[in-house]
């Protein structure tokens, strides 16, 4: 299995200190409930789980390596406040033979709707000039926020944004950090602003998935990219032959 430490993570907190030793797609969540992780959360590719022994950690599994993998190795790269109240901590991360990618992190918490920044938190991700907003994300954002646009600069965020950068100065030159140091664009949904152990707002899953593995060593992702090209070359071959009667 491929894996590596992080700068920040602790050895109790360790996959192999927690004792988990199934990290395959297809039988480690089934490993996790019956060892106690139960689960909390769940997304398009995973889950998150909780132990009431480990109450400040949770265990995410995804059955293939998603953007969360890249997320953590950015952080593991280091960029300007990936160190900061604004940043997961990744305490560990293993990736299985079959792709599976299962992480150790510090435990976050759900903001309740009526959080008087979150709204503001998500614009500042959504914000890309130049970059139009996917039409989804939007209106999941109006859905769940009727009263705000999604764009930092409108009226309805006057007094949140000003009240917002004083308590929390660093956020916005974070995002900024992050998505100069990101391969693409951020994903601004509504799920991805969780709140951390002292209150802030904490930028938790920004980057889609497009399976460009900063998790990898630079050797294993250009492995990767020159299998990859050749898939695609033998699919566009396949896809020439001629047509049966």
């Amino acid at each position: 299995m491929l894996g590596f430490k992080n700068r920040n993570r602790l050895p109790s907190r360790s996959l192999a200190a927690l004792g988990i030793r199934e990290r395959s797609a297809a039988k480690a969540h089934a490993s996790l409930i019956a060892s106690g992780w139960a689960e909390i959360g769940y997304g398009y590719h995973g889950s998150v789980h909780a132990h009431p022994d480990h109450p400040d950690i949770v265990v995410r599994l995804a059955c293939k390596a998603d953007g969360f993998g890249d997320y953590a190795g950015l952080l593991r790269q280091g960029f300007a406040g990936s160190d900061g109240p604004h940043a997961p901590r990744v305490h560990d991360l293993s990736v299985s033979r079959c792709g599976a990618l299962m992480t150790v992190g510090s435990r976050l918490t759900n903001p309740t709707p009526e959080t008087w920044w979150l709204a503001y938190a998500h614009a500042v991700l959504a914000d890309q000039p130049g970059v139009a907003m996917d039409e989804g994300v939007r209106q999941r954002f109006k859905a769940e926020w009727p009263t705000h646009e999604p764009r930092i600069d409108h009226q309805s965020f006057d007094g949140i944004r000003e009240r917002f950068r004083a308590s929390w100065p660093g956020y916005e030159s974070y995002v900024t950090a992050l998505r100069a140091a990101a391969p693409r664009a951020l994903d601004p949904n509504v799920g991805n602003v969780l709140i951390g152990s002292d209150g802030s707002p904490v930028v938790n899953d920004p980057l889609c998935d497009d399976s460009f593995g900063l998790w990898r060593s630079p050797l294993a992702r250009l492995i990767a990219r020159v299998l990859d090209g050749l898939r695609q070359g033998l699919g566009e071959l396949s896809s020439r032959g001629p047509a049966t009667a």
